[in-house]
């Protein structure tokens, strides 16, 4: 990444920092300069470059945040005897520097350091020094070993009321989520502050950690996206060891035992750079990473900073928790173009910032959601009466209404799917009108419809190519003008924000026959790749114009194929399905005669070579018209069965409130193999 000398030079003058730490800061946060020296600034208020500092990675108890916090919506710690400056950050610094309030000594020039002694606090009286060093950017990076130490047992956290207004405090979030609290707490908490100053706060620092370090570890993604929401940062490092955030979410299913793919995946869609992690460990995902005796070979764009994190143990450490599906994540991240600052800007002003990590949770299918970002910011730049109609086109299996979840999801939008094999006329899909029975309950779409008059939605049509004539002209008038009519009411209906896809697998055979003819349609150039999906665009509305006729054709804004999965794409997905069955298997024994028994658990599963595993699940039941419930079979016959009939061998009965219990899947010439583990 190449760096501005003008910005190296302000950061080293502000900060008075060496230039390989301002070249750090400012790789580190994208060449933003002044995001660099905000967080430098706080970074020095509390680990000073002195011969007295806080180690960082067990001493400091928290970023304490003491302030005032009033339920009116005003600045974290304003008082009316206080001025505060334009920088939040450098309020936060210089407020916790009062005797009173701050649990460590205002900043010091390097010839003053020598002066200042660590004060005794209750909040510090822990805190140990380290040997004396020239400065921060010159300590030894140590090798951390994914532990997050234990923040305190806190109180109950209690958000404002209108008779007391308590402070807000980081230390005590992060407490509360390491302790369980559910995420409806932390999110109430939160909202009693003002959002400004939340935001101000949000990358503080705990025990040496940034707060969101303390968030992944919950492995919960809809708590980790409040905190990038509040504006926390995701390309941050644990300052002690350089290891990033990344690299924690991946290593952090080996210290829980739970699956932290999907985190994986969160993360980088929300920005994450994959470049933290050495390339070696994922560019060829299929095969696991070399541990021992490999040395690092970074990518271009990878700076030595970087990846001085991964050390030998460290690299030992991440390659054992590593799996297929990590890989291919960072992987597919490393080789997909990211999103230009434009496509951030209009995302961010029209509240559709989180679409721009679709690509990211997909296996395969990168023609789609790149071709779906397009057209949906298109559509969001240039508001128009007239809806967005999809076309989702491809075999059942490989992720069109997977792709409409996700958008309903990441955009917080309610998503009617409507099953069109069991509707033939209009009076089914939409209802009957008056006088008719029923006209005044509706149906579902159509209430569905009226509940978001003028609001964005999504419908899912389904199996689009089993629908009738009589049903397409009653959608001529939604699709061409956005209104509809509520059929319990005879009010007009707004749905011009209505995102219409029509899924279809009618034009299979249009796609397969492309895909076998033109294969840069999976080639990783991306000019390459999007010449050819454009060809294939259009030969599917030529195709789709053969059997729907010309007035629904021509009210569809783009068509979007789905491609049949590539033998690497296969292999993930039946990776997938691993995962879901190593989760189900690992929750306890219950012998209750219920919905709630459980007779196969308490087991860890263990995958050896997970890339030669899923490939020969893949090449065993992988079937282009089924796509992932092939592999969903593929799994379920070739290692649940096995799973359970080596689990029934087991003489001794099945009993709740026992140990765990380790098998093994591996694959020997293609035949998947699962066995109890050996006590070690």
């Amino acid at each position: 990444m190449a760096h501005d000398k003008d910005d190296i030079l302000d950061i080293m003058q502000s900060c008075n920092c060496s230039e390989h730490r301002a070249i750090d800061l400012l790789t580190r946060f994208n060449n933003d300069a002044n995001k660099a020296k905000q967080h430098q600034l706080q970074f020095s208020r509390y680990y000073p470059a002195n011969p007295r500092i806080p180690n960082t990675v067990s001493a400091p108890k928290s970023l304490s945040i003491n302030d005032r916090a009033p339920v009116n919506p005003r600045p974290i710690g304003t008082g009316d005897d206080r001025s505060r400056s334009s920088d939040p950050l450098e309020d936060l610094t210089k407020e916790n520097t009062d005797d009173s309030q701050g649990d460590y000594p205002e900043h010091q020039t390097p010839e003053e350091d020598s002066e200042v002694e660590s004060r005794k606090t209750p909040e510090n009286e822990n805190v140990s020094e380290v040997p004396q060093t020239t400065s921060k950017d010159e300590t030894e990076v140590t090798t951390w070993d994914f532990a997050l130490p234990r923040v305190d047992q806190p109180p109950t956290l209690r958000p404002p009321t209108a008779d007391a207004a308590p402070n807000f405090s980081l230390r005590e979030v992060v407490r509360a989520m390491q302790n369980g609290a559910p995420i409806d707490v932390i999110r109430t908490y939160l909202s009693y502050y003002d959002e400004t100053s939340v935001k101000a706060y949000i990358n503080g620092i705990v025990e040496g950690f940034p707060s969101i370090f303390f968030a992944v570890e919950t492995n919960n993604i809809a708590l980790v996206r409040i905190w990038a929401m509040n504006g926390a940062e995701v390309n941050v490092v644990h300052e002690s060891s350089h290891t990033p955030l990344l690299a924690f979410a991946i290593c952090l299913s080996e210290k829980i035992q739970q699956d932290t793919s999907q985190m994986v995946a969160t993360l980088l869609s929300l920005g994450a750079s994959p470049t933290s992690i050495p390339s070696d460990l994922y560019s060829t995902y299929m095969k696991g990473p070399a541990t021992v005796g490999t040395k690092l070979e970074p990518v271009k764009s990878q700076t030595d900073i970087e990846s001085t994190w991964c050390t030998d143990d460290a690299r030992k450490m991440i390659s054992k928790a590593m799996n297929l599906t990590h890989r291919y994540y960072l992987y597919k991240a490393a080789t997909t173009k990211r999103p230009s600052n434009r496509h951030k800007q209009v995302a961010k002003l029209r509240n559709a910032g989180p679409l721009l990590g679709i690509q990211y949770f997909l296996i395969g299918q990168t023609i789609a959601s790149g071709r779906l970002l397009q057209k949906l910011l298109a559509y969001l730049m240039l508001p128009s009466k007239k809806p967005l109609v999809l076309v989702f086109a491809g075999p059942s299996g490989h992720g069109k209404t997977e792709l409409a979840r996700r958008l309903g999801y990441l955009l917080s939008l309610d998503l009617e799917i409507v099953d069109c094999t069991i509707v033939n006329r209009e009076i089914e899909i939409f209802g009957p009108r008056h006088p008719y029975a029923g006209a005044d309950r509706g149906t579902p779409i159509n209430n569905f419809l009226a509940r978001n008059s003028g609001q964005r939605c999504i419908v899912f049509l389904d199996e689009f190519e089993k629908t009738t004539k009589e049903i397409h002209q009653a959608l001529l008038l939604p699709f061409d003008n956005g209104e509809y009519q509520d059929r319990r009411h005879l009010t007009t209906v707004d749905c011009s924000k209505t995102i219409w896809i029509l899924a279809t697998n009618a034009l299979d055979a249009t796609i397969n026959k492309f895909c076998e003819d033109n294969k840069d349609i999976y080639s990783q150039n991306e000019a390459r790749k999007e010449k050819e999906a454009k060809r294939l665009s259009k030969e599917l509305k030529d195709a789709f114009l053969t059997i729907f006729d010309a007035p629904i054709t021509g009210r569809v804004t783009d068509f979007i194929p789905f491609l049949p999965f590539s033998e690497e794409e296969q292999a993930v997905v039946a990776h997938k399905f691993l995962l879901e069955l190593c989760e189900k298997v690992r929750q306890p024994i219950r012998l209750s005669e219920t919905e709630d028994e459980q007779l196969l658990g308490n087991v860890r599963l263990h995958i050896r070579q997970d890339g030669a595993v899923c490939r020969a699940l893949a090449k065993s039941e992988y079937h282009p018209n089924l796509g992932a419930r092939s592999l969903h079979t593929a799994v379920k016959h070739e290692v649940e069965a096995k799973l359970l009939e080596s689990y029934l061998q087991e003489d001794d009965e099945i009993r709740e409130n026992v140990g765990m219990t380790d098998f093994v899947v591996s694959v020997n010439d293609d035949e998947i193999m699962v066995t109890k583990a050996a006590p070690i």
